[in-house]
């Protein structure tokens, strides 16, 4: 299953490894990212182990984010870096999503990566934190974790479940939730290395399997298991929407840093118009403070209601997505409108912001 991994270590003696997920991947909660994060530790032992091979590692990670949105940046965020290796953990994030929203959104991620990079390897991480572990115990399911593991089944990617080893500990271990996760959710250092000794202990037994080391060859895409998985999904910024023409929305500088342009606005009624292809449209809002509702209308057709408002996200950035319209076809071209219809606003927060990073297609 590692096999393309084993050469690039063994031969070629050069690997890129590229961290795609949430905020637990990003390192929310370690002392220092780059260093004690489960992903830095992963790095460093890649390192440690082949001390020939020159290891890199890069972040494709976004806090508070799910496969909903990694869907649609893969190729921007993770696949213009040209990894070798590529660890996915999103269940968390997606934990309380359907397992039937998260399964084809799963899917494209992989079928992204093995259209455009056929030769990398991929292992899904599952985490877990104490909401999670309070769910399973009142005898909900994991349909986040379900869904991945069924597409890393169905596409022949390795598993690592640190989440597991984590749940062992508190629930059977009697150890204190709060060590490995003060917060709840973000693992400390000794979280994160819980975390990198389950995964490089699955590594190291993936090596061990396997069959002699050749050339690099392809992994196979099969076909899939959701007819309408989203593996052409694309984002669409600012600068290159067709023929977007606004109404009180104006373009104005991203505070977030993911887009260089967003547009924005702060009144009920301000619109905005443009052309897009495929089959589903969806949109990303950047930054917190965002506490808007708009009305999202293709073709003439009945508009759709859409929140961005978001309590959580009162006064840091977040960036969020919404799928407004699904089953249009995708063989014409089509119109869509967007006009804000409702505003959020408190103390904090007395302008009711709309501000959006990017157009979603298909």
């Amino acid at each position: 299953m590692l096999e393309n991994t084993l050469y690039k270590l063994t031969v070629e003696k050069k690997l890129t490894v590229g961290y795609y997920g949430g905020s637990i991947t990003d390192g929310t909660g370690a002392s220092d990212m780059e260093k004690t994060s489960y992903r830095a530790l992963v790095t460093e032992w890649f390192r440690k182990t082949y001390p020939d091979a020159e290891i890199t590692g890069f972040n494709a990670s976004i806090g508070g984010t799910g496969t909903g949105y990694g869907t649609f940046r893969c190729e921007k965020d993770l696949l213009c870096r040209d990894p070798d290796l590529v660890f996915i953990e999103y269940c968390v994030n997606d934990f309380g999503d359907s397992y039937d929203n998260v399964l084809p959104q799963a899917e494209a991620i992989i079928r992204k990566i093995r259209k455009m990079r056929p030769l990398v390897d991929v292992i899904a991480v599952v985490s877990t934190d104490e909401d999670v572990a309070a769910a399973l115990e009142s005898g909900r399911e994991f349909e986040s974790r379900d869904a991945m593991l069924t597409v890393a089944h169905r596409y022949g990617v390795p598993s690592a479940d640190p989440g597991s080893a984590l749940l062992f500990r508190v629930l059977r271990g009697g150890d204190d939730w709060a060590s490995y996760a003060p917060d709840g959710s973000h693992p400390s250092d000794l979280g994160h290395s819980v975390m990198a000794d389950v995964i490089t202990s699955i590594v190291s037994e993936l090596f061990e399997k396997s069959e002699k080391v050749g050339a690099p060859v392809p992994h196979e895409l099969p076909e899939p298991l959701c007819p309408g998985a989203l593996d052409g999904g694309k984002m669409v910024e600012c600068r290159d929407i067709r023929n977007l023409e606004t109404n009180g929305f104006r373009i104005v500088p991203s505070s977030g840093g993911r887009f260089d342009e967003i547009l924005e606005s702060e009144k009920v009624g301000d619109s905005l118009s443009f052309d897009f292809e495929g089959p589903v449209l969806g949109l990303i809002w950047d930054g917190g403070c965002v506490n808007g509702d708009v009305k999202v209308s293709v073709d003439g057709g009945e508009p759709v209601n859409v929140r961005s408002w978001d309590h959580v996200v009162r006064s840091f950035h977040k960036m969020q997505t919404a799928l407004c319209i699904k089953g249009l076809d995708p063989t014409v071209p089509h119109h869509a409108e967007i006009t804000v219809s409702h505003q959020y606003t408190d103390k904090e927060n007395p302008i009711g912001y709309v501000r959006i990073g990017a157009i979603l297609t298909a």
